[in-house]
């Protein structure tokens, strides 16, 4: 069983496809921080779910203030959005803990998560995590893939919705994904405010923080709305900005899409 210290979990196992497929149960898993995980989730992501890979998509400042808890036999992979920012002083939005937690200003933050989301799609060092993040899916035929960030909405959320891309789910239902991180992560946020309120926080600090643990639609359309520009399409921006080709994308059909039995 999954416990509540693993926040924002799902299985994007059911997702229907376009063309009346499902995505195979079991095999994309995504969550938020992994540093906390008792024995009992475990050994359900072990027993359970198969996990072979988890993929931490965390900043090293993070890793190393709260490193992932190892998962016998699954292999470890970091693959940082945005590599040594902090080293180079660019004030690089990253979608970290501590970056959330500065923004004392709602509309500040809601300005902020829609650069962040641009910055996916334009940023070298972001294509090339998120390429190297579809190439290990490519290359396990068997069990389940974990990957995550801080809150699991940001990078993990662009990394989910380029996965779903390629196997063909729509994008209405890439969306509904996206936004259940909102119900998922209720119980998480409300520790998070308690404890602010508890450091009498103000009421605009405590609303910019909820603002920075929830998702809205406007932050992944930016996304959508900067590959279109960049690149002409999403579609596009996966095959020509990431490098992902169509023999590639069709691999990861076969490896991640299972047909559903007609009632």
């Amino acid at each position: 069983m999954i416990g509540a210290e693993l926040a924002n979990f799902r299985d994007l196992g059911g997702l229907r496809t376009k063309d009346g497929r499902e995505v195979a149960p079991k095999r994309l898993l995504r969550c938020g921080d992994m540093s906390e995980l008792t024995g009992e989730t475990i050994r359900s992501l072990q027993e359970e779910y198969h996990v072979v890979n988890v993929v931490d998509l965390r900043t090293a400042e993070e890793r190393g203030k709260a490193p992932d808890c190892e998962v016998p036999g699954a292999r470890a992979y970091v693959l940082d959005f945005f590599p040594g920012e902090k080293l180079m002083g660019r004030g690089q939005a990253t979608g970290s803990r501590e970056q959330l937690m500065n923004m004392q200003n709602a509309q500040l933050l809601h300005d902020y998560m829609k650069k962040l989301y641009g910055e996916f799609i334009t940023t070298r060092t972001a294509r090339d995590a998120i390429r190297s993040f579809v190439q290990i899916l490519l290359e396990t035929e068997e069990g389940a893939t974990v990957f995550h960030c801080f809150a699991g909405k940001d990078r993990t959320g662009i990394s989910a919705a380029v996965i779903l891309t390629i196997l063909g789910v729509p994008r209405d239902t890439i969306m509904e994904d996206y936004m259940e991180t909102n119900h998922m992560r209720a119980a998480a946020n409300q520790v998070i405010l308690d404890g602010l309120r508890q450091k009498c926080a103000s009421e605009e600090m405590l609303k910019a923080v909820e603002t920075a643990l929830s998702v809205d639609q406007d932050y992944l359309c930016t996304s959508f709305e900067t590959a279109h520009r960049e690149y002409g399409s999403f579609e596009n921006y996966i095959e020509t900005g990431l490098g992902i080709g169509q023999e590639e994308q069709k691999r990861l059909k076969e490896l991640y899409l299972v047909r559903t039995c007609a009632l």
